[in-house]
């Protein structure tokens, strides 16, 4: 495994590699299907999406990289927000053109997130994926789970922010726990933030 903290970059190449595979893995995801409703058209979206996500997380967040390059998961500060301005930053302005409402549709999708649901000293995931052809390998699984003992070694807390019910059963089985809902009705999208608590907190119950 692959591990770049703060301070250390991908290279552009790298970053258009990850995105267009975070382009496949995200094609389907509730609040991508509300804001870009054709798929092909989404994915294309997505792919540029992520290119402002990574890009304006390269060299301020830590990345676990699978060591075949299959997978990707991306820890920031959880006060750490993405902004309208965020997407300045995207190194291809071409996506500023073709997607813009595409943007202000996925942000208003995002609108009700809160930060201040978690602590200061929490960093979330934002994001992880995998390669679709990979997926099902445990490849998330080691990322996140590496990422949670490194974090939470240092005296940090670890959480997450999730729209889809089956990811949420995910994250449960990794020790993770529901602490609050919003909903964006408009999109029928429920954000559900999520916690890590280890055994000790838990009584064992992970």
């Amino acid at each position: 495994m692959r591990i770049l903290s703060p301070g250390e970059k991908l290279s552009k190449k790298e970053l258009r590699r990850f995105a267009k595979m975070a382009g496949r893995a995200y094609v389907n995801d509730p609040v991508h299907a509300y804001a870009t409703k054709r798929p092909k058209r989404r994915e294309r979206f997505v792919y540029h999406f992520m290119m402002e996500r990574l890009n304006t997380s390269n060299g301020t967040d830590y990345f676990y990289i699978d060591d075949e390059g299959r997978g990707l998961c991306v820890w920031r500060k959880a006060h750490n927000e993405y902004g309208v301005l965020d997407f300045l930053k995207c190194p291809d302005w071409l996506y500023l053109y073709l997607f813009w409402p595409n943007t202000l549709r996925t942000l208003a999708a995002y609108g009700p997130l809160d930060v201040k649901a978690f602590s200061e000293d929490t960093w979330i995931i934002s994001p992880v994926f995998v390669d679709p052809d990979h997926q099902g390998q445990g490849i998330a699984t080691a990322l996140i789970r590496q990422g949670i003992a490194d974090l939470t070694k240092a005296g940090f807390s670890c959480g997450l922010e999730a729209q889809d019910a089956g990811n949420v059963r995910f994250y449960e089985k990794l020790g993770f726990q529901t602490i609050r809902t919003d909903r964006f009705e408009k999109g029928n999208i429920t954000h559900t933030y999520m916690v890590y608590l280890d055994s000790e907190n838990t009584g064992g119950k992970k």
